[in-house]
């Protein structure tokens, strides 16, 4: 099997894009999520301290236009934290996807020299 010139450098573009899109998405996404921590935080202690129902489950089942904006804000809040794995998750796919579009070339090189072989032999 022979790997092409084209076929290396199309690997490591589309690996090393991989990789610094998912590193740069990543650092991203734990910078953001440190501030929503702290940012829930202080939005709870604020609705504390004006006696307002703060209790999330109680608040998710509440109407919307029943709730003053700083419940608003724990809700949404709550679950920009909650999905914190799922974007996580994505970020991986994502670098999965580019690893894989950096195989194909060698994918193909290696069809061809499948293909190549089985009519050497017929």
């Amino acid at each position: 099997m022979i790997t092409t010139k084209f076929s290396k450098q199309f690997f490591w573009l589309f690996a090393i894009i991989g990789f610094f899109l998912s590193l740069f998405l990543a650092i991203n996404e734990y910078f953001s999520h440190q501030i929503f921590l702290d940012e829930y935080q202080r939005q709870m202690a604020f609705c504390l301290e004006s006696n307002k129902n703060c209790d999330i489950d109680k608040l998710v089942n509440i109407k919307k236009e029943d709730l003053n904006p700083n419940q608003l804000k724990l809700i949404e809040l709550n679950m920009l934290i909650i999905n914190f794995k799922n974007y996580l998750i994505n970020i991986l796919i994502i670098f999965g996807i580019f690893n894989l579009i950096a195989l194909i070339p060698l994918i193909i090189n290696i069809y061809s020299d499948i293909k190549s072989r089985i009519r050497l032999i017929r």
